[in-house]
């Protein structure tokens, strides 16, 4: 017995597994040639990365809640681009943590869910919460100071 009405939805290119998600957040920076070298150079000296995609970005996280969660998403990137030529992927069953090999294990891993199909970025599981904290609380000011602005 066929069933042709039990097709499923095909996982989207880019998220079928957690090195692909990993290589759709540096195309949303449009990092992904870019030396770990020149990356560290980059965030060392404060540079902005720019954001050349918003949509695909968005679309790494499991969890984005709203624009809130950029600052979050900011960090996140940052851990994964100061490291990108040395990622540790170890995948268990529907998660995956990526740290890089020459980090503490101590260290909070990035932490990647897979959701029908598709992996995905989980923001409040790889941003520890006292970095969370202090991320909305710099949102929260720069929202109320452009609320103060004339």
């Amino acid at each position: 017995m066929s069933c042709t009405s039990c097709k499923t939805e095909p996982t989207p290119t880019g998220f079928e597994s957690p090195s692909a998600t990993i290589d759709s957040i540096f195309r949303a920076y449009g990092v992904q040639d870019m030396s770990q070298e020149e990356a560290r150079r980059r965030l060392e000296a404060r540079e902005r990365f720019e954001l050349l995609d918003g949509t695909l970005f968005r679309t790494c996280f499991s969890d984005w809640q709203g624009e809130h969660d950029q600052a979050l998403g900011g960090f996140v990137f940052g851990q994964l681009v100061a490291a990108k030529d040395e990622l540790l992927i170890t995948v268990d069953e529907s998660a995956a943590q990526v740290r890089a090999a020459s980090a503490s294990p101590d260290l909070q891993p990035i932490v990647l869910v897979e959701q029908d199909g598709a992996w995905k970025i989980d923001l409040r599981q790889s941003v520890q919460p006292k970095i969370r904290q202090n991320l909305y609380e710099i949102y929260r000011r720069a929202r109320r100071a452009e609320r103060q602005a004339p």
